[in-house]
């Protein structure tokens, strides 16, 4: 199994994934026997290492220019694309006033990006880091960081920055993260995948396991 760094869903701890994409991937991956040790990979290397067969991913963005390419096995969260600011500025509430923010930036290569292109905005550079783009915005050398929400606010805590300092705006998009599988994978694997994972929504296990991601709901 393998996976890219992206807190809150998977983090990277000296080589090591953690994290609740991950606990509610390995209950799954015991349920077929496999290696339950998840490597962490460069995003696109780990999404090469998805394509070329065999191998189980934690919580992939479910895109329609994925749909095809990759099984789909169950949904780990459904978080919000929103742009922050800093406490000292009016929440973004439209695209308009999004276009008004002088700099926006966004992580480079990222759904997120392209995003902001379907959406005609200009206004934006791209950085190589959720960490980066959080760094710019509490410096103020960025007006505005458009990413998940969930990612956005987890970054920040990481970085131990006063959550009263950011500004979150309305969902411009909901883009769910999902437990993704090669398309090689074998139908009894992927039915056996799926029925494990229907078996922890309904006992409790996966409300558990996803806690952590709803308090980011509403952070004290």
């Amino acid at each position: 199994m393998i996976g890219a760094a992206r807190p809150p869903y998977i983090i990277e701890t000296n080589g090591v994934g953690t994290g609740p994409a991950i606990e509610l991937l390995q209950i799954l991956a015991r349920s077929v026997g496999v290696d339950q040790a998840v490597r962490i990979l460069p995003f696109q290397r780990a999404l090469l290492a998805l394509e070329q067969g065999s191998t189980l991913y934690p919580a992939l963005l479910r895109t329609p220019q994925r749909e095809n390419r990759f099984i789909w096995i169950g949904e780990v969260y459904a978080d919000r694309a929103v742009f922050f600011t800093r406490r000292d500025r009016t929440p973004v509430g439209s695209l308009a006033a999004a276009r008004e923010l002088p700099r926006v930036s966004v992580m480079r290569g990222s759904e997120l990006q392209g995003m902001l292109q379907s959406f005609g905005l200009e206004n934006f550079e791209t950085s190589n880091s959720e960490i980066d783009n959080a760094r710019l915005l509490h410096a103020g050398r960025i007006d505005g960081w458009f990413t998940l929400r969930a990612v956005g606010r987890a970054t920040w805590a990481q970085l131990q920055f006063d959550p009263a300092e950011l500004r979150t705006s309305e969902a411009f998009a909901t883009v769910p993260f999902w437990i993704a599988g090669s398309a090689d994978l074998p139908e009894q694997t992927v039915a056996t995948l799926r029925a494990a994972y229907r078996a922890a929504r309904v006992d409790g296990r996966y409300r558990r396991i996803i806690a952590p991601l709803l308090a980011l709901e509403n952070p004290q």
